[in-house]
This record gives structure tokens, sequence and C-alpha cells, in this order.
């Protein structure tokens, strides 16, 4: 127990810092002591016993199956005298992100949606109505952090499945906690208001979504599971400028790009390191959807290390719903391919057509200076899409050399 306990405070409790450890060894030493001695804060100590063993290998075994049944039926089994105690809470959020790692969104999203209905009964949400019971008091800062997960993990279960996220009657964000030396649960909760400015059901215009992804792009996130918390909002704000039909700005491209290198990094390494946080999968697949619809050069010349990454984690977690996203990313870039040789034999075919032309009629040649194509700089200024064509290249190329210039688009 206390090895499983070391795993989740070493690997879970930095990111989703909601529990005090000192108060959690006195009740797991009480608990040993007094083996015949029920209390709800066993299902806190089964739920992060299960979230230990869930990050220490990487297929389920009995004893995870064990504590995870054993947890449920703590809170199935109490009788609630009053409001939730912040013991109930506890083991709660912890079951949650159990399942957000483990279960369907919907399963997910019922038990997110539980959550916050017991944190408005126990009154420990400031704009609950009822009153704070003893049971439910508890240290300041952990209330932040309890209240602003709960937040987190009900918003973005709601938006993934396109379902309704739990109000209160005062719906104002948490006050964000105080930040603490090896955490960074701030770095995740501070991007909570952004999150829930991109509620489907909020329109918001052009300069809102531009400013939205500059603040993300230009967050402080230090750790995996924080940079792919940055890299999947990143993701979503890209989505809903491309719905709207907007650009990115070119101004964040690079930034945008670099993100992207950098959360396909974080989702290997944690792979690799045991670390299933439930980004680790969706991430690598929503990293390829996007580059394709960037579609520059330098947007796809990351596809191979994105898709490595997918492969990666397939291969690492090997379950049906990984193998259809890998399946379905290689259609992806397969068809994206054969939509590039189909414009490759149009351009092939335009070619072929001049140079008959120009066989049939054979005009004098002509040495164009660059000056004399400054209307063709004005064009590719005006046409997003031609902004990636090298026009000094272009320009001092010969002109009836058309081999190489398809020899390179191949």
């Amino acid at each position: 127990m206390n090895s499983l306990a070391q795993v989740y405070f070493d690997k879970v409790d930095p990111c989703y810092g909601f529990i005090d450890r000192c108060q959690f060894n006195e009740h797991l030493d009480i608990r040993w002591k007094s083996p015949l001695t029920p209390s709800i804060y066993d299902s806190v100590l089964g739920g992060v016993a299960a979230l230990g063993c869930l990050f220490s290998q990487r297929n389920a075994t009995i004893t995870e199956l064990h504590l995870v049944h054993s947890a449920r039926s703590c809170l199935d089994d109490h009788h609630f005298s009053g409001p939730p105690s912040i013991d109930f809470l506890t083991s709660w959020t912890l079951r949650l992100i159990y399942l957000r790692m483990t279960d369907s969104p919907h399963a997910v999203w019922v038990a997110s949606s539980t959550l916050m209905h017991l944190l408005e009964a126990s009154g420990l949400h400031p704009e609950s109505p009822s009153d704070l019971l003893p049971s439910a008091q508890c240290d300041p800062d952990l209330q932040k952090r309890l209240v602003g997960l709960a937040y987190h993990l009900n918003a973005w279960t709601s938006f993934d499945l396109g379902l309704s996220r739990v109000l209160f009657q005062k719906d104002d964000l948490p006050l964000p906690p105080s930040p603490k030396p090896g955490d960074y649960t701030v770095e995740v909760l501070g991007l909570l208001p952004a999150s829930i400015s991109l509620d489907p059901g909020r329109s918001k215009d052009e300069a809102d979504l531009t400013a939205t992804l500059y603040n993300v792009l230009n967050g402080i996130h230090t750790q995996p599971p924080s940079v792919l918390a940055q890299c999947n909002l990143m993701l979503c704000i890209l989505r809903r400028l491309h719905t709207q039909k907007l650009d990115i700005p070119s101004g964040l491209v690079e930034q945008v790009l670099a993100l992207l290198k950098k959360g396909l990094g974080c989702a290997r390494n944690m792979a690799m390191d045991c670390s299933p946080w439930h980004h680790v999968a969706n991430v690598p697949f929503h990293i390829i959807c996007i580059l394709l619809m960037i579609d520059t050069r330098s947007s796809l010349a990351i596809l191979p290390e994105a898709m490595q990454s997918l492969s990666l984690v397939t291969s690492t977690y090997d379950t049906e719903t990984m193998r259809t996203a890998r399946s379905a990313a290689c259609l992806l870039v397969l068809l994206h391919q054969q939509r590039r040789k189909d414009d490759i034999a149009i351009f092939s075919q335009t070619l072929d057509v001049q140079q008959q032309e120009r066989q049939i009629s054979s005009p004098p040649q002509l040495d164009p200076s660059a000056e004399d194509y400054a209307w063709l700089g004005a064009l590719v200024a005006d046409l997003p899409g031609l902004q990636r064509v090298d026009l000094d290249q272009f320009l001092n190329a010969d002109m009836t050399d058309y081999t190489s210039f398809l020899g390179e688009s191949q």
C-alpha cells in the first residue's frame, strides 16, 4: 500500500494535487492498526492505491480491479446524514480521475456531473447556498484545488461529448490555488478560464479566438501532463478557427508548430514512463489532423514524428480504440497524399499542353528580368495558398526546364 501511494504522490499528485499527504499517511496508519473499523476514508485509500497501480503497470491486474471495486463500494454504501463530507468529495474525485483514464466518455461525464452536484450540496464552493458543515471543512487551498479540478474535469468531459456542463446559480470560476514547490496543479487550473470561454454555446469572433490562442501559447507549462493540457486546449482553438473558416494568425504559426512538436515529445515520454494521462492517447491523433489542416511544408514536415508518436502510444496501450485511431490517421494521410498526386497530375497536364503549343508556334525566346514579374509577387502575397512558393527560385530558374520543378514537387 505504501509503495502504491508513493507512485500516486510521485506521478499524479503533482498535476492533480488536492490531498494532504500527511493526513493521508495518518489515516493509513490508523487503518492498519484498526482493520475492523471501516470509514469513508477507506475509499480515499482505495482510490489512491488504484491510481498507483494504474501508473505503475501497463496492464490492469486483479489487485487494481479489487481496489477500484472496494473504493466504489465504500461510496455506494455510504449513507448521507447531511451534506457530503470532504472525505467523500475527495474519494469521488479520485474515482473520476481514474474513470477519465480508463472508462468511456459518457461514464466520465456522469461522474463529473455528479461531483459538481456533490460540491454544491456540500457548500464547499463559495457560491453554493448550503452551510459548510464541520465535516466538509478543509484547508482553503485544498478547497480551491478540489473545486478547480471538478470544474476542469466537468468542462472538458462535457465539451468532448457536446453535452451540457453543470452550472451553479452564480457560475463564477473558483479562485486559483497557491503555487507550491514541485506542484504544477496551478498550471493546469490556469487553463480553466480559457477552457470555459470555449464553451460551444458561446460565440467567439476572430479577435476573441486570436487573443485566447495568444494567451494559451504564452502560458508557462513545465511538466509533460501540463504541456499536453496546454496543447489540447490549443488544438481546440485551432479547430474552432477552422470551423469558422478563419486562418491561424501568421505571427503565431511558428509558436503553434513548436507547441505541437513539444506536445508530441511529452506524449512519447509519458507513454514510455507508464503515465497514462488521458491526453497521451488523443493529442497525437488530433495533432495529425491539425497538421493536415494547416497544410504547409513546415506543418507536413512534422507528420512523420506525429505518426511515430501515435504508433508508440498504440503499441504501448494496445487497445481497440488506439488501433482504430492509428488506422484512421493513416487513412487521412493516404487521402491527403492521393489529393496531392491528383494535383501534380493536373500541373503535369497543364505543362504538357504548354509545351505542345510552344513547339507548334515556336515563339521567340525571351529572357525576362525579375522586375518584369513584380505583379507575380503581389499575387503570391494576396493568395495565402501560394505563400509557400519560393518566388526567387522560380524567377531565377530556367523557365523551359519544367522537369526540374516536377521532380522537386514529387
